[in-house]
């Protein structure tokens, strides 16, 4: 998966997921005079982040500092094939 795929949500998702830990990301100045930093600039932080924990989604993000700080849950967003088994396996208990 590449981190540009990695799922952002600004709230919880209704869908079943596996948290995988709390991330938090910050955008800093490479330069003297930096451009403000965008939306896009503090996502990308924390996918980068959320892929190293193997995760495939972030939820419950939040953003301050004028969108260069931002905080939110990794975790693994769990495939509709993976519920079918999950259930079926219960089913047949």
């Amino acid at each position: 998966m590449k981190v540009t795929e990695i799922e952002i949500h600004a709230g919880d998702v209704d869908h079943p997921y596996r948290t995988v830990g709390e991330i938090s990301a910050k955008v800093e100045a490479a330069t003297l005079f930096p451009k403000t930093p965008t939306l896009e600039d503090i996502n990308f932080k924390l996918q980068e982040k959320a892929s190293q924990l193997g995760a495939n989604a972030v939820i419950k993000v939040e953003y301050n500092r004028g969108m260069s700080q931002a905080s939110g849950v990794a975790v693994v967003l769990e495939s509709d094939e993976a519920n079918w088994v999950t259930e079926f396996l219960e089913y047949q208990r």
